[in-house]
């Protein structure tokens, strides 16, 4: 029985409230290094990079903005990733080829303020993607 129990459990997922919740997906607009960084200070912008993912995230706290850049033109697209409350925000840079390479993306959503999120960045192709293990929490 309690085979059957763990079997069941695994094909529908046990989906925990916890972490019931929705992912909001887009690919992002190309921008311009000063427009990521324009009236940034220590309060209002948050940067992450993972080594061996070849991305680099940055979140304008002020602008309910993801910025994430291509840092190896590698073939694959860069990710940013934002989670917090449930909910997953991923901003997609297509910009994987050598072209690409140092291009900057912005993704704009209205997430909720005053919750703790964690930072990850990704890469990957059309059928798979990875995020980065190594994350930091930040709560605003």
């Amino acid at each position: 029985m309690m085979g059957l129990v763990l079997a069941l459990g695994l094909a529908t997922g046990f989906a925990s409230p916890a972490f019931a919740g929705n992912l909001y997906w887009k690919t992002g607009k190309a921008v311009s290094h000063k427009t990521v960084f324009d009236g940034s200070n220590s309060k209002n912008i948050i940067c992450y990079s993972a080594g061996g993912i070849g991305a680099t995230m940055c979140i304008r706290l002020d602008r309910r903005t993801m910025y994430v850049r291509s840092d190896k033109a590698d073939g694959y697209f860069k990710l940013g990733s934002w989670k917090g409350s449930g909910n997953q925000y991923v901003c997609q840079n297509n910009k994987g080829k050598k072209k690409g390479n140092g291009t900057w993306v912005a993704c704009h959503w209205k997430w909720p303020k005053k919750k703790c999120y964690t930072v990850r960045t990704g890469h990957g192709q059309a059928d798979w993607y990875i995020l980065s293990r190594s994350s930091t929490l930040y709560c605003y």
